[in-house]
């Protein structure tokens, strides 16, 4: 820390610097008491073009495609990379798959609602009932 601290004060250029040491290892010890387990860590809160809400692209249905399709195209592949799964694993898989159907279906029910929902083609309703006839209704 020295060797950078005489680095930056020995350093010219355009904008002024300084740096000072400070050795508090009370403090350092602290550090894992600040973060809570509720807390986002570093990554969780570093968001990503597939993080947006109008996303095209859905990890979860990529990755179950891709799992599918290695399972059709290759699959002694396939068994590779899944027998050693334990029951656990499968089990997170399956919920994958399930949550990947479930995200498919949701996109698709958004994609319906944003063009206005589904279109009814208007029948003809028949302008007069009798339901006092004691005939049968006649189907075609």
């Amino acid at each position: 820390m020295e060797a950078l601290d005489r680095k930056i004060k020995s350093a010219r250029g355009p904008f002024e610097m300084k740096s000072e040491i400070i050795d508090d290892e009370e403090e350092e010890e602290d550090d894992d008491d600040d973060f809570s387990a509720g807390e986002e860590t570093a990554l969780e809160c570093y968001a990503t073009p597939l993080d947006d809400e109008d996303c095209p692209v859905d990890e979860y249905v990529i990755f179950k495609e891709v799992l599918l399709n290695l399972q059709r195209c290759d699959p002694a592949f396939y068994g590779t990379l899944t027998n050693v799964l334990n029951e656990e694993q499968r089990k997170s898989v399956q919920e994958i798959f399930t949550l990947a159907d479930q995200r498919k279906e949701a996109a698709l029910s958004k994609e319906i609602q944003k063009r206005g929902g589904f279109e009814f083609r208007q029948q003809a309703v028949p302008s007069s009932f009798n339901f006092g006839s004691g005939l049968p209704p006649a189907f075609s």
